[in-house]
């Protein structure tokens, strides 16, 4: 998910360096809008004789070193004139400096996706659901396989993205396909019976949202290539 979708860039084709250009000012003219005014009036006259062109980011990928809340991180992301795709980096060099935007040739490509959910949070959901009686351990376990086996068949390009991971940038959170979800709920009736199925179902009810425990976590790795 692009960090930086909302902004709108100029760039020194000559120095690969981007100015973030303020696009909409405040209600009322205050330091913040005339700081960011005399940054950019700078950055024109600083590049006056290069090549200044317009730029805004481009593609739904993006990519961070640290959690997204961190002012430290260095956020990658793409970039387009409208002719060729770039990829943009913001950097600080200390959490009192503002951020250094540059820019190269390329583009941000997956290489690879992983659908996964959390086993730890599974177990611990599934002991509180049965509270006070006891699921035995080699049904719990045969749960767990059917789940990872379900999930390993889902298409990450077909997860819909809830939200992302406030602390891992490289993954994002998704509620589980309805096809996926139904396929778990057959599967999980072959196993449990009676009172177990009337628990196990009432479980799979309760936590097939993005904020239940069938949560889906998709990992995305990204690499840069030419473009």
């Amino acid at each position: 998910m692009n960090a930086f979708a909302s902004a709108s860039l100029l760039g020194c084709r000559d120095c690969h360096v981007l100015h973030r250009v303020l696009s909409d000012l405040p209600p009322a003219w205050d330091e913040a809008a005339e700081e960011s005014v005399d940054a950019q009036t700078h950055f024109l006259a600083l590049h006056a004789a290069h090549r200044v062109a317009q730029f805004r980011p481009c593609g739904s990928e993006s990519q961070s070193d640290r959690p997204l809340w961190d002012p430290m991180a260095t956020i990658c992301f793409e970039i387009t004139d409208g002719e060729r795709t770039y990829v943009a980096t913001a950097s600080r060099r200390s959490i009192d400096d503002p951020r250094e935007y540059r820019f190269f040739p390329g583009a941000l490509e997956v290489c690879n996706a992983e659908v996964t959910v959390d086993d730890t949070d599974l177990r611990r959901g599934l002991d509180t659901q049965f509270h006070p009686h006891a699921l035995r351990g080699s049904k719990i376990d045969r749960f767990v396989a059917i789940v990872h086996e379900v999930v390993s068949r889902i298409d990450p390009e077909e997860v819909e993205i809830a939200f992302a991971d406030a602390d891992d940038p490289a993954v994002t959170i998704a509620r589980m396909p309805d096809v996926a979800y139904e396929e778990l709920r057959a599967r999980c009736s072959e196993v449990f019976a009676g009172w177990e199925w009337s628990m196990i179902s009432a479980f799979l009810r309760d936590n097939r949202d993005a904020d239940g425990l069938l949560t889906l976590r998709l990992r995305r790795t990204l690499r840069t290539v030419a473009a």
